[in-house]
């Protein structure tokens, strides 16, 4: 095949600038980068996570990833004792290694770390030859097993390989996929939530303008089948911006938005945001409902996740809290605060959907915006709550109830947080 030349870094920054979020670090910059993060231990089969904290400049940010052996943080993370990546730098935990893929380049490198916490570098693997706009981010990939990964470009073609041996396998660039529909583009939808599936990888796709302002009516997910990695089917979703996937234990798959779709819907000008769920057999649930505005009060809500038996939580829009006609035509100011900002308009919710329950999460005591990030970890589940545009995060712990629990706090965005053995 005849390898492509890589374009220049495009990423555009949704997220907003943070200036004082890098004031206090002090030693932040890690002089001592093999540091261990927190309390060590000398039991060798002692269990290792990683969290990801994004910091904000005026530039674009800063990765910090946190090492501990238990779930039980101190109050306060030490991001000082953090390994430091400059950029939208990314990892994933792979056969008891951590993969970092780096911010300012389309490399990918493998760490090994010690049970004192310590970095050891061991090999790379460069996609330089592929026109990846954000770099080899794995935000947008899917780690199939530890042989084999998937890393999409040019929307529907991937780039297929073995992260074990850090070794591109094949690329594969066929797709019955619409690149266009009404005047709208294809685009990837993610895998925010790191997922991996059991069985053939999902990739979801929706369809929208250059602002990502209008989305069509329906998502698409591509079923890619894990032995042959070629594109199985196809299958249609009946909501809009669909991009994160959530499993349970039965093999059902969620399907979520990370963007806000319903703001144009409340003017009456846009499709109204909704949740999709594929079976086992990767075919549509359509007795399933993907409407949760019965158990919200007629509310729409987003960046839906499943955590865990019969459990998932959403952030709510209370729409009746923020001054507006809703019939007297869109307004774009309106639509920016919705989107934007945290506060009381915004609440998390947690759903019992076995008993068709739902409530909002009691124990939160700052105000949220449309997105939270969430790890399940031990049959522990964290809701990581960013608050003071997005430069401090508290992490929360949700019981079975949907009660939350204070655990820690940290200068930045937390993003992830993963078990690495």
């Amino acid at each position: 095949m005849t390898h492509l030349q890589l374009r220049p870094l495009t990423r555009a920054r949704s997220l907003p600038l943070v200036l004082a979020a890098l004031s206090g670090l002090g030693s932040a910059c890690n002089d001592d980068a093999d540091a261990p993060s927190q309390r060590a231990s000398a039991d060798a089969a002692s269990p290792l996570y990683a969290m990801m904290v994004q910091v904000y400049d005026t530039d674009d940010r800063t990765v910090y990833i946190a090492l501990s052996d238990t779930l039980d943080l101190d109050p306060e993370i030490d991001l000082s004792r953090a390994r430091e990546f400059l950029g939208v730098a990314n990892f994933a935990p792979v056969g008891g290694r951590l993969l970092v893929s780096s911010g300012t380049e389309p490399t990918i490198t493998a760490f090994e770390i010690s049970q004192d916490m310590s970095w050891n570098e061991l090999d790379s693997i460069s996609f330089a030859n592929y026109p990846f706009e954000d770099n080899a981010n794995f935000y947008y990939q899917y780690i199939l097993n530890d042989h084999t990964a998937y890393m999409p470009f040019e929307t529907t073609k991937r780039v297929v390989w073995n992260p074990t041996e850090m070794r591109i396998e094949e690329i594969y660039e066929d797709s019955e996929l619409e690149l266009t529909r009404d005047g709208l583009e294809a685009r990837v939808g993610g895998n925010r939530n790191a997922i991996r599936f059991q069985g053939p990888v999902q990739q979801p796709f929706f369809y929208a303008d250059d602002d990502y302002f209008e989305t069509g009516p329906e998502s698409v997910v591509a079923i890619y089948d894990e032995k042959t990695h070629e594109e199985r089917a196809l299958v249609t979703l009946p909501c809009p911006g669909l991009s994160m996937a959530s499993q349970d234990e039965k093999g059902y798959t969620y399907y979520g938005t990370w963007g806000f779709q319903g703001t144009r819907a409340l003017y009456g000008v846009g499709p109204e945001p909704c949740i999709a769920r594929l079976k086992p057999d990767l075919t549509l649930d359509s007795d399933w409902t993907t409407d949760l505005k019965g158990l919200t009060d007629g509310r729409y809500s987003n960046n839906f996740r499943y955590i865990g038996k019969g459990k998932a939580i959403a952030n709510v829009l209370h729409h009746e809290l923020i001054d507006a006609d809703w019939s007297g035509g869109y307004d774009a100011d309106i639509a920016e605060k919705i989107d934007n900002e945290s506060g009381e308009h915004w609440r998390l919710w947690w759903f019992d959907l076995d008993k068709r329950q739902a409530k909002p999460v009691d124990g939160i005591d700052v105000a949220i915006g449309s997105g939270a990030q969430f790890a399940v970890l031990d049959g522990r589940t964290f809701v990581f709550v960013p608050y003071e545009d997005w430069g401090k995060t508290k992490i929360y712990e949700l019981d079975d109830q949907g009660n939350a629990s204070l655990r820690a706090s940290t200068t930045g965005d937390v993003f992830k947080w993963v078990k690495i053995r």
